[in-house]
């Protein structure tokens, strides 16, 4: 039995005339009997009753007939969904994503997938670096976004942006009425920060800030997630520093100071597996 075989038994259950089933698949009437007989004989049954002059389905057949479309249905459909996998339009993008990310580039690649391929599945994960590190090499997600990030070997990258961090303190802070700091007068504060082990390259770029004024900062309380930071500050337990793009959009009671002459920026990156470099171009280009 083959694909071939049980279009034209279908053709046959359209027309029940073996004649005009012949002409429109364009084969010989003896040829198309004898698809039918091993059709049945394959199956062990009888598909159609055959009279002098008349063609009927069976039981079977019309059991048979029913099952046969919705196979081929179902058929042409992976066909179709298989062929959208292979020029991007079906299955699914995975991306995983500093906080900051989302309140920049992750909901216009988003929306731009959505646009260009409306049958493609979109996955966005907040997560921290070192996360989003084992998850890529895991294949557990397609792409990354974090800022300042310590890239193993087998992962190509590119900055998708710069920007400027911004001091995060309390609204009742002594400091909160200033426009500019000397971030030495924070060396007695206590910080929020996530942990070094799971932000790889961006606590480094904080600590190498604080070292700058000459002091290492004391953490009281870690958090990789930046509306838990300000909650943390609003909160009065502690101040940050966090990207701009971060604080972007919060309305709480913290005062931001733009850290504008630092050295120090954050380099907001989309990263990936080299080995998947052809396949995710299309993507790649998209941000």
């Amino acid at each position: 039995m083959d694909i071939q075989q049980i279009k034209n038994f279908l053709v046959l259950c359209d027309t029940l005339n073996y004649r005009k089933a012949a002409e429109q698949i364009n084969i010989v009437q003896p040829a198309l009997s004898r698809q039918i007989q091993l059709l049945e004989h394959e199956m062990g049954v009888t598909l159609f009753s055959r009279a002098k002059r008349t063609v009927t389905l069976t039981e079977a057949g019309i059991f048979f007939r029913k099952e046969a479309d919705r196979i081929l249905q179902d058929l042409n459909r992976t066909i179709g969904r298989t062929a959208q996998l292979h020029r991007g339009e079906a299955g699914e993008v995975r991306v995983t994503h500093a906080s900051s990310a989302m309140n920049t580039v992750v909901p216009s690649f988003l929306v731009k997938v959505k646009q260009k391929w409306p049958d493609l599945k979109t996955i966005a994960q907040e997560t921290s670096n070192f996360h989003q590190i084992e998850m890529l090499l895991a294949r557990e997600t397609d792409f990354g976004i974090a800022p300042n990030i310590m890239l193993p070997p087998e992962v190509n990258s590119k900055v998708l942006y710069r920007e400027n961090f911004v001091l995060i303190l309390p609204g009742d802070h002594p400091l909160s009425g200033k426009r500019t700091i000397d971030l030495a007068a924070l060396k007695d504060e206590t910080f929020i920060l996530p942990q070094v082990a799971t932000g790889a390259g961006y606590v480094e770029a904080i600590l190498q800030i604080c070292q700058d004024f000459g002091f290492k900062p004391k953490v009281a309380h870690e958090s990789a997630h930046s509306i838990g930071v300000l909650r943390l500050v609003e909160a009065g337990l502690g101040i940050s520093i966090e990207p701009v793009s971060s604080v972007r959009g919060a309305n709480m009671h913290v005062k931001l100071i733009e850290l504008k002459s630092l050295p120090q920026k954050v380099a907001m990156t989309l990263f990936w597996l080299k080995e998947r470099e052809k396949e995710l171009k299309r993507f790649v280009e998209m941000f």
